[in-house]
């Protein structure tokens, strides 16, 4: 797998960390065992997981990928394993399951840590044997599933506070995966702004702009809390208002702009911090009489002695330096 882009998903990067991903989903790719891609909101982890559908020899079968979160907890086992008719109220007939309509190729657990304990336990269950069973079916139905398994959520700790299955949490971490946030892929966010900038562009058949130099700068130094969700959701406006050749500054959301300035000050804010904090070691601040002092032996060094030429540097007459100098020696 190479840093591209498709129609498909802008699976793309140059940075370090993507490429060592790359080299990881190569070798992911090949393997059968389940897969766990752990990354914040919005990094692109169902991209990721249909990147590694495509590049497996299960290619050519169904890739089905389901939010474990949005499915209402008395309906996730009917989900995910089908039932039989008159299992429950309203079962006029079977149905199949995710797990049979996905067989010989890849089904994507989306925010597999809000699935409820009672689900997990048949989860593992499938993992283990290759086997399900319907809700009110007597039978087990064998099957031939990949599972890729996706989270934001700290599943170690889940465990840990007994909301996750140990026998599970390592049964998905045959080959984990961790997606970097957008904010750690450095140049990757000009690279990314580009490709998905021609993907819209393509959508809604129009002339490709370029980006200004300022908007470049902004579009690199911002943080995107929101990741690569929030680049595409910045894209897809600036580009509703560009009627121009190029995307301007003014084209890209305040806060782009506000977040530079803010870091900026807080830079400044640092520094003033610094020097208070090493004047502080000092025991106490010095007084203007200290400075003073401070000030005339610096120039008396860069005159290498001499009186007069300091007292000219100064802006003062020789008496006066001569007093200030007895001062400091007779304080």
């Amino acid at each position: 797998m190479t840093p591209s882009s498709s129609a498909e998903h802008p699976l793309v990067g140059q940075s370090q960390v993507m490429q060592q991903l790359f080299q990881q989903l190569n070798v992911v790719a090949k393997a059968q065992g389940p897969v766990l891609i752990h990354g914040e909101t919005g990094t692109g982890k169902e991209l990721v997981a249909k990147a590694l559908h495509q590049q497996s020899s299960r290619a050519s079968q169904p890739f089905l990928a389901v939010n474990c979160a949005g499915i209402p907890q008395e309906l996730l086992e009917s989900e995910f394993f089908g039932h039989a008719a008159g299992a429950f109220t309203g079962a006029n007939k079977a149905r199949k399951g995710l797990f049979v309509e996905a067989n010989g190729g890849s089904l994507l657990l989306d925010e597999i840590g809000e699935m409820p304990l009672s689900l997990q336990a048949k989860l593992l269950r499938a993992l283990q044997d290759g086997s399900i069973r319907p809700v009110g079916q007597d039978t087990e139905e064998k099957v031939d599933v990949r599972i890729i398994a996706a989270t934001h959520r700290d599943l170690k700790k889940k465990v840990e506070t007994g909301e996750f299955r140990e026998d599970l949490y390592y049964r998905l971490e045959t080959f984990a995966l961790h997606l970097p946030p957008l904010k750690a892929r450095g140049a990757d966010k000009l690279l990314l702004a580009q490709s998905l900038l021609e993907k819209f562009c393509h959508e809604q058949q129009r002339s490709l702009p370029d980006f200004s130099l300022e908007a470049r700068q902004l579009l690199e130094n911002y943080d995107y809390p929101g990741n690569i969700r929030e680049l595409q959701n910045i894209l897809e406006r600036a580009l509703a208002f560009c009627n121009e050749p190029r995307i301007e500054a003014w084209h890209l959301p305040e806060r782009l702009k506000t977040t530079r300035e803010e870091e900026a000050t807080q830079k400044e804010q640092n520094r003033n911090q610094e020097v208070e904090q090493r004047l502080l070691e000092g025991n106490k601040l010095p007084t203007l009489d200290q400075l003073q002092q401070r000030y005339v032996r610096l120039i008396l060094e860069e005159t290498a002695g001499n009186k007069r030429r300091t007292a000219a540097l100064l802006g003062i007459g020789r008496r006066t330096l001569y007093r200030w100098l007895d001062e400091e020696k007779n304080p």
